[in-house]
């Protein structure tokens, strides 16, 4: 079989799943504000179920950046019917223990908890945690779904969104809509100065000790100026230290409202029986008004931003250029653009930079931090020894010189179009797959269509169109440089 004629066959099965896949997706809307989304897939006797809420890093603010990702662990710690083993008793201790550690966050923010009254606050609270740790079960929940035969069991974080899932046997669906609103309802935030400690030593791990993370960060402070992009989901090390449990109370207040979430299932289900059960369980959560999305204005771009992180480590390079977030047309081009450049051996950069010029260990090309604000498009590099980082940088920009001066030759974006298509399928076909990205599109964009209308709108892309986005977002001006460099 040619290739030409395997594409066709792969055009044609992609159109006939996209239009099935339309028609299979159930919406529901609770008269609370919350939408679900069904899908009926009766291959196996399972479902995936997802619960996301619009909120991540980019809902925060400098004095309680990590707080979205903290809430995430405390999401796990139970509720007051699941974990307690003595609730009357948890319920005469927790507002000491917040009491006692709210105090001495303040004290840690004002850098007074050295001081007696630090030391002896810092004293009764382990004191007081001691005490706690006999009255719940931290395992209670990760240990109920794994009898109940739950896999995949997590929860994520990002600069948009927080996500919830397992995937579970078809008649356990009930359960988990029970824990899972109960969670949503009455959170028990327990252990939460032991977990904020988790996560400090998390943000030590992912970036003050690690090369490509300290690089990261450094890119997204010199890009964004005033967008909530601009700093680490994981949060500030001074931030973290001095987070009170009342900082985490009205965060939940504010943003785990029903109508900010977005629940999605997908496996062997009836939706006339699910529509009732999701009454009974996440319907009864109370009507509140959804937060309003976070307000900035990102001053005008003028000239090239560079940055240098000193770090014990192998030399690498990181260009970003900033473009506008999906679901815009621009987007969709820069995913094509992604494919062209490093998608593959025969990409172009992979075969300028690894394979004819032998200037790079690798190549990554992806944006970030996230999808609902204005973003980046951004180039990663790990040198070869002894190749200068100036050499790859100049390599780079012919290349993207190239892709602003010429339009790429059809049968090159003929075949980038039908390897993202191909993927973009492919990425659907297992429930997890489905559920991910449905719920994802309708909590981000508010229409789970758009996983549908991509394929179509790449499809759509042409040369000229290619060339004109390159030619407008590949200028130095519009470009923000991070290298790293040994002390």
């Amino acid at each position: 079989m040619s290739l030409k004629w395997l594409g066709a066959v792969v055009a044609l099965a992609m159109t006939a799943n996209a239009e099935s896949l339309s028609d299979a997706v159930k919406e529901i809307r609770l008269a609370n504000g919350m939408v679900w989304l069904v899908v009926e897939r009766h291959d196996a006797p399972v479902f995936t179920g997802y619960v996301r809420v619009r909120v991540g890093g980019a809902d925060e603010h400098p004095g309680i950046t990590g707080l979205a990702h903290l809430f995430e662990h405390m999401a796990f710690k139970g509720t007051p019917r699941l974990g307690a083993k003595d609730w009357s008793a948890e319920q005469a201790l927790l507002p000491e223990i917040e009491r006692v550690g709210d105090a001495l966050a303040k004290l840690r923010r004002a850098g007074k908890h050295e001081t007696l009254e630090g030391k002896q606050l810092a004293s009764q609270l382990a004191e007081l945690q001691k005490k706690h740790g006999a009255l719940f079960d931290e395992n209670a929940l990760a240990r109920l779904y794994q009898v109940n035969g739950g896999v995949g069991l997590n929860a994520t974080t990002d600069k948009d969104v927080t996500s919830y899932f397992v995937s579970l046997p078809k008649n356990r669906l009930e359960l988990w809509l029970q824990i899972e609103a109960q969670r949503f309802a009455a959170p028990v935030l327990r252990d939460f100065y032991t977990e904020r400690s988790v996560v400090q030593e998390e943000r030590l791990r992912s970036i003050e000790t690690n090369p490509g993370g300290a690089m990261y960060e450094e890119l997204m402070q010199l890009a964004f100026v005033t967008s909530p992009y601009r700093w680490p989901t994981v949060g500030y090390q001074g931030d973290l230290a001095a987070m009170t449990l009342a900082d985490a109370h009205a965060f939940f207040d504010q943003h785990y409202v029903a109508s900010n979430a977005v629940g999605c299932l997908v496996g062997d289900l009836d939706v006339n029986e699910v529509k009732p059960l999701l009454e009974k369980t996440f319907g009864a959560l109370p009507t509140k008004p959804r937060p309003e999305a976070p307000i900035f204005s990102e001053p005008p771009v003028r000239a090239q931003r560079r940055g240098t992180v000193t770090f014990d480590a192998q030399p690498r390079l990181m260009i970003a250029f900033r473009k506008p977030a999906p679901p815009s047309r621009e987007d969709a081009v820069f995913d094509v653009l992604r494919v062209v450049l490093a998608d593959g051996n025969t990409s172009r950069l992979q075969q300028r930079l690894v394979l004819k010029d032998r200037l790079v260990q690798g190549v990554g090309v992806f944006t970030g931090p996230g999808g609902r604000l204005d973003n980046l498009f951004i180039i990663s590099v790990t040198p070869m020894a002894g190749v200068k980082t100036e050499t790859i940088e100049a390599a780079i920009f012919d290349e993207l010189g190239k892709l602003a001066s010429e339009p790429v030759q059809q049968s090159e974006l003929d075949r980038v179009r039908r390897r993202i298509s191909t993927n973009l399928y492919r990425a659907v076909l297992a429930n997890a797959g489905a559920a991910s990205a449905f719920s994802r599109a309708q909590t981000l964009f508010g229409d789970w269509r758009y996983v549908i209308e991509l394929p179509k709108v790449i499809d759509s892309i042409e040369a000229a169109e290619v060339q004109a986005t390159a030619k407008k977002a590949f200028v130095k001006e519009n470009s923000v440089i991070v290298t790293l460099v040994k002390p």
